[in-house]
């Protein structure tokens, strides 16, 4: 709120309101959960969600996002990594590399299917 003065020009702020503290809060702490003893699985160091299925199936859908990227976006032969030519080589590869992973991915994700 603005209060003005009689005679002066300028208009001087109201002072802020005081500061009140506000109350704790109770009953938002939540008690710890025990942890649950380590399975056979967790001891011998494998993972359900990391496992060689899984990290083959990235590794091939990386290699062709690779091939893609080399070939499609352009930047690798204007920093002068691969030459023109070469880029023009990937952009066909990727014809071939890209089904194949593909293909491969999905084999894999039928084996590990039949494995469980």
């Amino acid at each position: 709120m603005l209060r003005w003065r009689a005679g002066a020009s300028t208009v001087a702020p109201a002072p802020p309101p005081p500061l009140v503290p506000r109350p704790a809060a109770r009953g938002r702490l939540r008690p710890c959960r025990a942890k649950k003893p380590a399975t056979e699985d967790d001891r011998a160091g494998g993972s359900s969600l990391l496992s060689k299925s899984v990290l083959l199936r990235s590794g091939v859908a990386l290699f062709a996002l690779g091939f893609v990227d080399a070939g499609y976006s352009g930047d690798w032969s204007r920093i002068g990594a691969i030459s023109k030519d070469t880029e023009e080589l990937l952009k066909l590869g990727a014809y071939v590399v890209v089904p194949l992973s593909l293909a491969l991915i999905f084999s894999l994700s039928k084996d590990s299917n039949i494995e469980s």
